[in-house]
């Protein structure tokens, strides 16, 4: 008898630090579902901002690509424009006398 009663004390022991064990565990795993709850809300707005990011940088490529295109035309009329100055220049302008001298 004394050997059942000292068997249901040890169980009882076991039981006890079973149920302790348990607790740390469903604390931790409370804990951990916190931080995975708040990673999660992180990875959500990361990933809201990377879509807004990437439309913003579409809009400046294209501002981009019309800003080359407006660029070259530029050139181009200020390439047209010399060559009419130009063209204009010799017969406009009064012919200049150079006069070098060697030393």
């Amino acid at each position: 008898m004394r050997g059942m009663e000292e068997r249901m004390r040890e169980i009882e022991a076991s039981l006890h630090n079973v149920k302790l064990l348990l607790r740390e565990k469903v604390v931790q795993l409370k804990d951990q579902l916190h931080k995975n709850g708040k990673a999660d809300v992180l990875i959500k707005d990361l990933y809201s901002e990377n879509g807004e990011l990437l439309k913003a940088l579409e809009v400046t490529e294209q501002r981009h690509k019309i800003a080359e295109k407006k660029n070259y035309l530029l050139e181009e009329k200020i390439s047209s424009l010399t060559k009419i100055m130009r063209d204009l220049s010799p017969s406009t302008l009064p012919t200049l006398q150079y006069h070098f001298t060697c030393s």
